[in-house]
């Protein structure tokens, strides 16, 4: 199989009151595309926090490039785009990717030639701006950017296509497609099935907190199959 980037054995998120999450068991090889799916509180969200280090497991084992997914080495280059993208109404494109270029360690990358040129690839300008004239699309298309500058190893996206519209989603499906092709892991939660198709390795499908079936995508001749074989697990 490879490196394995995220190794789950057993692992179980307690809600209280019965509701949980697990027990899951799962490998997600290094240089992979899955496509993770599953209907509202299925525990999609739930399993990349866990992933992430932003929810502590109530039982079982998780490994984020090989380490605690708490600690900030088995992070570094990972990126992640959380489902519900806001941003404080005053801040402007300029401050927060100048900011998160610091954070991810980027300090060489920050003159404005760069930082342009990068947002100019998202179709977004480096602005003096305030966040709250920009449009559900654009706040979009800004966390994209932000997710993508440290992703090297990894990038993990909630519902990235989220008020994008079709200029957004062929920006978004050509970055991926360039960060397949460069080796980085891509752990894709999503409702639209067909928008994962074309480039997912492995769809992983989560039903009630736990896997109810992961295939490679290549056994799906078209998009009719694939939808079924999803509905047939979650019925």
């Amino acid at each position: 199989m490879g490196d394995v980037v995220l190794q789950c054995e057993g692992l179980e998120l307690d809600y209280g009151q019965g509701a949980k999450v697990g027990p899951l068991t799962l490998a997600i090889p290094a240089g992979s595309c899955v496509a993770l799916v599953g209907e509202n509180g299925a525990g999609k969200s739930s399993l990349i926090h866990m992933a992430l280090g932003l929810r502590i497991p109530t039982r079982g084992r998780i490994a984020l490039n090989g380490g605690d997914p708490g600690k900030p080495s088995s992070r570094r280059g990972v990126g992640y785009l959380q489902e519900a993208v806001d941003f404080p109404d005053r801040s402007r494109s300029r401050d927060l990717i100048g900011l998160h270029s610091r954070l991810a360690g980027l300090q060489g990358n920050l003159n404005n030639t760069y930082l342009e040129s990068y947002l100019d690839g998202f179709g977004l300008e480096l602005s003096d701006k305030p966040l709250r004239a920009y449009s559900k699309g654009m706040k979009q298309r800004l966390g994209l950017a932000i997710a993508m500058l440290d992703c090297g190893r990894m990038l993990i996206l909630d519902e990235p296509n989220s008020g994008l519209d079709p200029v957004g989603i062929a920006i978004l499906r050509a970055k991926l497609d360039t960060l397949k092709s460069q080796g980085t892991t891509l752990l894709i939660s999503t409702h639209r099935l067909a928008e994962v198709m074309h480039l997912a390795d492995q769809v992983l499908v989560l039903h009630r907190g736990k896997v109810a079936g992961t295939s490679p995508m290549a056994e799906f001749p078209d998009f009719a199959s694939f939808e079924r074989y999803f509905l047939d697990r979650v019925r």
